[in-house]
């Protein structure tokens, strides 16, 4: 059932006595009316017409009345009391709120109680001109109070705020603050101030650095609004908030200080204290009231606050994934012009390989025909029958490798002059064009391989840009429903952000009171979005991470035993896991044993860990590293890849095998073996990268080995002794990997003649 607003009641209850309740409304409009600036008194009618229940309006008009008796606004008495009747008359017949026309009205009552206070007292056109300005502020302020009421009235309904609803609030604040003053404490000390300090401590500590530094200079303008000090104090009130923010990590003695500090350096700009609005005697006793406030006080306060910041998620994040995008996309770009730079000039050189010789009969005729008498008639009037016999001759050194005197025919010989030199210099030359062949062959290759480079970054770099632009959103819904649950359990949150990645992969980051207690913050977050959550660090900014769990698990072991007579093993193996939940295991056999072999598959399983931890995915990753193999100069290097990839989240499992041994998988009560589809990395400039994928469960187990232990023993099915020691029950995978390490060494007779590596895997879910 819903409760009827009580705004929407006053129009129509008939006057009733007063309650206990009534009495804090009382007291705020009895502040409120007290408060003034260039000597008039327009918050009390403000707040009257805006907050005041206006079945007690004789109990408002009343402490509007003492509030002006108490103060030297005496003497105008009867026009705010007109004032305040002419609105109560008018709540009485109208219809429904609308918050401009009310605002309107109250100006216009404030605007009919003066001028009817004129009539005894007119001065002059400035009367006038200030009771017109009267009526703006009063009807400003009927706005500002009504939308502090409202934020205050539906702070436990509400999870967050507008911007100038804060500011709103700020200001009443400042105005309920005016009001005490003319209040001194002995060694005229004034109430207001030090009333002052405490809010101003308060915001500090509770709320974000920007809300910090709007409520001081808020509250410091319009508790000072009376006084020619009001600029000075919003200044000291604003740079104290500040400083009380930046070390609020420390507690209430951290705010404390840091207002402190924010006074003092307003002292060392006015260059004594009688010149501030504030004593040093007025900010001690504000900060040790804040310092002994009760917890219970200060959580209430956080909780008000906490509901009342506006939250902001982040809300430039797809201003930010454009930009990203965008200039991830024109990187791509340039690689993949340079890709084709690359290819388009192999292609040309390939090109050029095909051309006719003209270039190597040139070089020919300028080494033997230069100066020969013969040499117009047979390169201008007998061009063509001097080409082709040129070309017989070219014929012949190709199928024979080289050309002597005899191999040329008789027609040639008879016809040239010089054809011995010719003889000579055109095997000469021939062997110079061939070697350019093969040199000009292997630049092909390279530009070819560094293409290749070129191609799968521009690659990566476009998958990244599809990550940013799609692979996570900012979840604003989750962050109301966190900061409003965190809320009812006393943990006041002041920043927050809730980021869900492509995979499902929930990320929070929050800036809680120190005190919060983790475990209840997990607790939370894991209801509200029904993952399993975990506090992961504090991040350089002091905020905390809580990160989602992942459904399994692996559990691994690995053993080795290198090559007998060899110092180590040309195995190498590595396992990690991703930020995306992704727990990868790799074994790279390198060519032969010893130390080279180690050197080979050590910068495979390097690069390939680099490469998948910076966000390639694996194919991109493999073909990288094939082509950096390819383009070695100073000896063969390739090495095989054997890499597992669990989806920690799923259970899926994903095997590539670029010329590794088989895997053997144990699924429940079944035996799978995994083979190999493609030849090693670094073999050729191309190869096959395929994945094998498998869809695994709680307690099933993978056994991956190099073929060191695949092929040892000599029966006809090698892998069959496998099926059966996965089969067999074990407590832990160290001792899997043990019993197979030792079985492998009995079934080669004791000799180990390749290194032997493997590894026994076994998922487990959460």
């Amino acid at each position: 059932m819903i409760k009827p607003k009580l705004k929407e009641q006053w129009n129509t209850e008939a006057l009733r006595a007063p309650v206990l309740r009534d009495i804090g409304m009382s007291l705020l409009l009895l502040l409120a009316s007290r408060a003034s600036v260039l000597g008039m008194f327009p918050f009390g009618i403000a707040f009257f017409a805006s907050c005041f229940d206006k079945s007690i309006a004789y109990l408002g008009i009343t402490a509007m009345a003492v509030a002006m008796l108490t103060t030297a606004g005496s003497t105008a008495l009867m026009k705010y009391i007109i004032a305040a009747l002419i609105f109560w008359i008018y709540t009485r017949f109208r219809k429904k709120d609308n918050h401009i026309i009310d605002a309107s009205v109250c100006g216009a009552s404030v605007v009919a109680g003066g001028l009817a206070f004129l009539i005894y007292g007119f001065a002059g056109f400035y009367d006038i001109l200030m009771l017109f300005i009267e009526a703006v502020t009063a009807s400003i302020m009927y706005i500002i109070f009504k939308k502090s009421y409202a934020l205050m009235r539906d702070r436990k309904n509400r999870a967050n705020a507008a911007q100038d609803e804060l500011i709103s609030l700020a200001l009443s604040i400042g105005v309920i603050i005016t009001g005490l003053s003319g209040i001194n404490l002995p060694y005229s000390t004034s109430l207001a101030n030090i009333v002052s300090v405490y809010a101003v401590m308060c915001i500090a500590l509770h709320s974000s650095l920007a809300a910090a530094g709007s409520g001081g200079v808020c509250i410091g303008f319009m508790s000072a609004m009376s006084s020619p000090m009001a600029i000075v104090t919003m200044g000291i009130y604003g740079m104290s908030a500040l400083g009380g923010n930046l070390l609020k990590a420390f507690g209430r003695f951290g705010v404390a200080l840091g207002f402190l500090g924010g006074s003092a350096v307003a002292l060392l700009y006015a260059g004594n204290t009688y010149t501030l609005p504030v004593t040093l005697i007025e900010t001690s006793i504000g900060a040790l009231l804040f310092m002994l406030t009760p917890n219970k006080a200060h959580n209430a306060v956080g909780a008000v606050f906490s509901r009342s910041i506006q939250i902001e998620p982040l809300l430039s994040d797809v201003r930010v994934k454009e930009y990203l995008s965008l200039k991830l996309e024109k990187t791509a770009g340039a690689f993949k012009s340079l890709e084709e730079c690359f290819e388009n000039a192999s292609e040309k050189r390939l090109k050029a390989y095909n051309k006719d010789v003209a270039s190597l009969f040139d070089e020919v005729a300028d080494r033997v025909c230069e100066g020969c008498p013969n040499a117009p008639k047979c390169w201008q009037s007998d061009f063509t029958r001097t080409y082709r016999s040129i070309m017989t001759l070219l014929d012949t050194i190709e199928t024979r490798g080289i050309l002597t005197l005899t191999s040329v025919p008789v027609t040639f010989r008879e016809k040239c002059l010089r054809c011995e030199l010719f003889v000579v210099e055109f095997n000469h030359v021939y062997e110079l064009y061939k070697k350019n062949l093969v040199y000009m062959g292997e630049a092909v290759t390279g530009r070819d391989l560094v293409a290749s480079q070129y191609r799968e970054m521009s690659q990566l770099l476009r998958d990244m840009s599809d990550e940013i632009t799609e692979g996570f959103s900012f979840k604003e819904e989750r962050e109301e429903e966190i900061v409003d649950e965190l809320g009812k359990i006393g943990i006041n949150v002041f920043e927050i952000s809730v980021i869900e990645s492509g995979h499902g992969k929930m990320e929070v980051y929050l800036d809680v009171d120190k005190s919060a207690e983790t475990g209840k913050i997990e607790s939370i977050l894991e209801n509200v979005l029904c993952v399993p959550m975990m506090f992961d660090r504090i991040e350089a900014g002091g905020l905390s991470r809580f990160t989602s769990r992942a459904k399994f698990s692996a559990e691994i072991a690995l053993r080795q035993k290198s090559r007998d007579f060899s110092e180590v093993s040309g195995d190498s193996a590595d396992s990690f896991i991703t930020d995306d939940y992704k727990h990868y295991v790799i074994l790279s056999d390198g060519m032969g044993s010893g130390k080279r072999a180690m050197t080979e598959s050590h910068i495979t399983l390097k690069l390939l860990r680099e490469f998948l931890q910076s966000g390639f995915n694996v194919k991109t990753a493999i073909d990288m590293i094939n082509s950096a193999l390819c383009l070695r100069l100073d000896y063969e290097c390739f090495s095989t890849v054997d890499l597992l990839c669990i989806d920690l989240m799923t259970g899926v499992c994903e095997f590539y095998k670029i010329g590794g041994a088989e895997s053997i998988v144990l699924h429940g009560a079944n035996v799978e073996t995994v083979f190999s589809v493609s030849l090693p990395v670094g073999m050729m400039s191309e190869i096959k990268v395929q994945s094998q994928t498998k869809r695994l469960a709680d307690g099933d187990t993978i056994i991956m080995m190099t073929d060191g232990v695949s092929e040892a023993g000599f029966g006809t099915v090698r892998t069959e002794w496998l099926k059966k020691e996965i089969k067999m029950p074990r407590d832990t995978m160290d001792e899997l990997a043990e019993a197979v390490i030792n079985t492998a060494v009995k079934k080669s007779r004791d000799a180990v003649v390749d290194d032997m590596t493997v590894v026994a895997i076994r998922l487990a879910e959460n």
